[in-house]
């Protein structure tokens, strides 16, 4: 498990899933350790600015719509709630 944010990563770079995600339906919030900043690919000085431009940037490439390929609303998911984590961190509306 604690290799699936480079693999969220790998994807969204490739193209390529690179993941079984039948596997990894407990790991949202659930697993020890989880980092909304890895799951977003960035680090946690990351400014407000970087942060919402690369929310936006995995939210088009993994939407079902223009990902190019089915499976990836969990991906998704987890960018979602990665985003949604560090907005509630920051304290923004």
């Amino acid at each position: 498990m604690a290799e699936f944010p480079e693999k969220v990563a790998d994807f969204t770079e490739t193209g390529t899933m690179g993941v079984d995600i039948s596997q990894l339906s407990s790991f949202i919030g659930q697993q020890p350790g989880f980092d909304p900043y890895r799951i977003l690919g960035l680090d946690r000085s990351a400014s407000e600015e970087e942060i919402k431009k690369r929310y936006r940037d995995l939210l088009h490439k993994l939407h079902p719509d223009t990902a190019g390929m089915e499976g990836t609303g969990f991906l998704l998911q987890m960018v979602l709630m990665a985003y949604e984590t560090i907005k509630r961190d920051r304290g923004w509306n």
